[in-house]
């Protein structure tokens, strides 16, 4: 994440906590994240020298006023002004770390073989919120390499007791002894 994430995140982050604005700034960030994602070809528009910068303004103007916070549109308008749209989503997701922070949740990054039922996200976001003494957000994701058991990465710790680590600690005792 660039230092310009950082500090333009922080900067709108900011602002919202003061407005009291956090929750809806922080949807609305998250929404746009999402649409800009699956929309390139827009982004590449926005960010068209073939177009004046004032002509891009207006594209932008256009298509979000009305429908996200006027905080959220002078910002995106801010970026495209400095040429820093493509910091827009390290941006968001800045804000959405100390949106984290100051609602006391923390991610925890969890990979498994296979998807977990309702059941068990609830039993481990009980066992992690037990560990971290916080309120957990679980971001999951399936991979099959790991063979079974889980692997959590959350607060700057990995917890693994993937069987694919089992069987690498497994392999480098045996190598050790041989």
């Amino acid at each position: 994440m660039t230092e310009l994430a950082r500090e333009y995140g922080e900067g709108l982050f900011d602002l919202a906590k003061e407005e009291k604005l956090l929750d809806p700034i922080h949807e609305e960030l998250d929404a746009l994240r999402g649409i800009l994602r699956g929309e390139p070809r827009y982004v590449r528009l926005l960010q068209s020298h073939a177009l004046t910068k004032a002509e891009r303004l207006g594209i932008l103007d256009e298509s979000l006023r009305g429908r996200v916070h006027t905080y959220v549109l002078n910002f995106m308008k801010l970026l495209l002004e400095r040429g820093a749209l493509n910091e827009f989503p390290d941006c968001a997701r800045y804000f959405h770390q100390r949106w984290l922070e100051e609602k006391g949740v923390v991610e925890a990054h969890v990979t498994t073989a296979s998807p977990l039922t309702d059941a068990q996200r609830a039993a481990l976001s009980r066992r992690l919120r037990e560990i971290s003494g916080k309120e957990i957000e679980l971001l999951v994701s399936v991979d099959p390499a790991v063979m079974g058991g889980l692997r959590v990465d959350m607060e700057g710790h990995r917890y693994d007791n993937t069987i694919r680590h089992r069987l690498d600690l497994m392999r480098r005792h045996l190598s050790e002894d041989a």
